[in-house]
């Protein structure tokens, strides 16, 4: 423990400076779980999307098929 007024300030200091650095670390760490939260999520979006414009292709194509089999036509004329 510090002996003088001067010293005493100082300890609070430093109490004060290290609490800062772990509270500024704590933030950081989680800054970074949410940043890593949302990337992720935006990937499992992006993939949703292209796996629904893969099945509407699919479905549009198959439609077409069988739009062409239901006209009678094999468009061989």
């Amino acid at each position: 423990m510090a002996d003088t007024i001067r010293g005493t300030l100082a300890e609070a200091g430093n109490a004060v400076a290290e609490t800062a650095t772990k509270v500024g670390n704590k933030v950081g760490e989680k800054a970074e779980e949410a940043k890593d939260w949302v990337k992720q999520k935006t990937h499992q979006a992006g993939n949703r999307a292209d796996e629904a414009t893969q099945t509407a292709a699919n479905e549009a194509e198959a439609a077409k098929k069988d739009a062409k089999a239901k006209d009678g036509s094999c468009g061989c004329s």
